[in-house]
C-alpha cells in the first residue's frame, strides 16, 4: 500500500507522462488483485450454500475493476489521458454503494 503513495506523488509531479501513469495503474491493479484474493480467501471459510457466499461469490465489480486497472496501465503507453479517464470511471464504479451487504 505504501507504493500507492509513492506513485500518486510521482504522478502528481509528472502529469500525462507514460511511466508514472503506467506505474500508478499497475499499483492499483495489484491492489485490486490483493483485494480479490483476500475476499476469496474469506469466502472459502464459509459453507458452500451460505448467504454470504451466494451474494459475494461472483463479484462482478471486482473483476471489472481488475480488468480495467490492467487496461488503464497498458493504455498509459498509448494515451495517458485515456488511462486517466478509465481510472476515473473505476472510481465512479466504487462510489456507488454495494447493496449486497444489506441483505445479510
Amino acid at each position: 500500500m505504501s507504493l500507492l503513495l509513492v506513485t500518486t506523488s510521482w504522478l502528481g509531479a509528472h502529469l500525462f507522462k507514460t511511466a508514472p501513469t503506467f506505474m500508478y495503474g499497475f499499483v492499483l491493479f495489484m491492489c485490486a488483485i490483493s483485494y480479490y484474493l483476500l475476499q476469496n480467501a474469506i469466502l472459502d471459510t464459509h459453507e458452500e450454500h451460505s448467504l454470504i457466499k451466494q451474494l459475494f461469490g461472483r463479484d462482478l465489480k471486482a473483476k471489472i475493476s481488475i480488468t480495467s486497472y490492467l487496461l488503464s496501465a497498458l493504455l498509459a503507453f498509448v494515451a495517458p489521458i485515456a488511462s486517466y479517464v478509465l481510472l476515473f470511471c473505476i472510481t465512479l464504479l466504487w462510489i456507488i454503494p454495494d447493496t449486497r451487504i444489506e441483505k445479510i
